[in-house]
């Protein structure tokens, strides 16, 4: 009889104490500070982005904290060029950014525009995980009070021109819209004339004839209708496969969060950036056959002037390093040899498979 008055006693305690734990998880939960962040980012067309970031990605972070962490992410919150600072300043708390517009005063951020290290599009992913990742990060944070929290790109990077260009010749007075200042340096090596025109006005520069052709995403060219001002698609190494982007979080922001949220809101931002890279590349193949039927024709030039265009552009990776080293990150170099003696890795494992 005492045993089962012992039990039922012990039973009554143990209900007791997981009611109370219970309670107070709850009310920690539902007293804790709900922090509110806002990410900026830009109009891209028919990339993955806009819907992935936009919607998706609250919702995860929002499942993923219990509610204690809000994001809101609105399409050109700041212009473009402000991005990077607005981060800084903590006017928003992150953003995905392209580094392209950057490319000035953080030239580390565009090693992809150096011609011919990126050939293929699921070359930047990989690299960029591997490789610049830390690079990155250790630069915008001395640099910016900036934490890199997830790597993005538009994929399928070309030159696209309201006539074909078969030849280096052909770029003699062509006017092209670049996405920074090496594609504009690589225009001026091979002929062409490289011209400065903000992301929001590129549609109405190609439309106008103020510009010839851009450089620029397959899907974003297809979507936005830059293809019937521009029907010629010149495959042209004067950048590499995949512009880099990424996601950024104002140190101070990142700091604030309370320790057992920094893990999770990590992991969730890593895996956005990772699934959205995958996302984009998919979308290449199925936009350049349907422009195809559109009548948009594919220029490829001869092996012979490929390479040629190759050494003429050569000078844009001298350039690039200097600029490194001027901007204040001399390990640039250490991280460029690094990423190519990866890609040649990769590569190779690519073409045992």
């Amino acid at each position: 009889m005492k045993g089962k008055r012992f039990l039922f006693r012990l039973s009554v305690v143990c209900l007791a104490l997981t009611f109370t734990i219970g309670m107070a998880y709850g009310i920690s939960e539902a007293g804790a500070k709900k922090i509110k962040w806002t990410f900026n980012q830009q109009a891209l067309g028919k990339w993955c982005d806009n819907k992935f970031f936009g919607e998706v990605l609250p919702k995860r972070l929002a499942e993923a904290t219990r509610g204690r962490l809000e994001l809101h992410v609105p399409i050109n919150l700041l212009p473009i060029m402000e991005v990077l600072h607005g981060v800084r300043d903590g006017i928003v708390q992150g953003a995905i950014a392209g580094t392209p517009y950057y490319s000035g005063e953080w030239p580390i951020g565009s090693f992809h525009a150096i011609p011919g290290v990126l050939r293929e599009n699921d070359e930047f992913p990989a690299v960029a995980q591997a490789i610049a990742w830390d690079y990155w990060d250790r630069s915008l944070q001395k640099k910016y009070g900036i934490r890199l929290k997830g790597i993005n790109h538009w994929a399928g990077i070309t030159l696209y021109a309201n006539k074909p260009i078969r030849i280096l010749s052909e770029f003699k007075g062509v006017k092209i819209r670049g996405m920074g200042y090496y594609d504009s340096l690589a225009f001026e090596k091979v002929g062409a004339a490289g011209i400065m025109v903000p992301w929001d006005e590129a549609f109405l520069a190609v439309q106008r004839g103020v510009v010839d052709g851009l450089v620029t995403g397959l899907v974003a060219y297809d979507s936005m209708g830059f293809w019937e001002y521009a029907k010629y698609i010149n495959m042209w190494p004067v950048h590499g496969a995949s512009c880099a982007a990424m996601i950024i979080v104002n140190e101070k922001a990142w700091n604030a969060l309370p320790e057992d949220l920094k893990p999770i809101v990590a992991k969730v931002l890593r895996e956005a950036g990772q699934e959205n890279c995958k996302c984009n590349s998919s979308l290449v193949a199925a936009s350049l056959e349907s422009l195809k039927k559109r009548g948009c024709e594919v220029i490829k030039p001869s092996e012979e002037e490929f390479q040629k265009s190759l050494g003429m552009m050569e000078p844009v990776r001298q350039k690039w390093l200097e600029q490194c080293d001027k901007a204040g990150t001399p390990e640039a170099r250490e991280m460029l040899e690094k990423i190519e003696a990866y890609l040649a890795g990769y590569r190779a494992g690519k073409k045992a498979q």
